[in-house]
């Protein structure tokens, strides 16, 4: 491995510092505005993944099942359904899951998704 001039490393190290000090109060101000809520969000929808997948997972070993996407007071939940009847809510929700789907549109719910190892390619 080379070894850095000694007097390269004092200029950079000094750059480094400068813009440390100068910019860096600015993007503390950046990520603590935006950066936190982008991460909030993208751990937020790859929660909402992870459930719809878990969802149809199950869907998937039940008979005449069907997966129904709800949003109980703004949160997204998946109610694994088999013949009408609620079996099972992903991500796991206090509400029983007969209160759950008394009031929603069972004509929207999906059949569970095939793994994508056994779907047909279309092109």
């Amino acid at each position: 491995m080379a070894r850095m001039d000694p007097k390269k490393a004092a200029t950079l190290a000094t750059t480094g510092v400068t813009l440390a000090v100068k910019y860096g109060p600015q993007l503390k101000l950046a990520w603590d505005k935006g950066g936190k809520q982008a991460a909030q969000a993208a751990a937020r929808r790859a929660g909402l993944v992870r459930a719809k997948r878990q969802a149809h997972a199950h869907a998937a070993g039940l008979v005449d099942a069907s997966v129904l996407q709800l949003a109980p007071g703004g949160d997204t939940v998946y109610v694994v359904l088999s013949g009408g009847t609620p079996v099972a809510a992903y991500p796991p929700v206090e509400t029983p899951l007969a209160e759950l789907v008394a009031h929603a549109d069972l004509t929207r719910a999906v059949p569970p998704e095939q793994p994508r190892s056994l779907r047909r390619r279309t092109s």
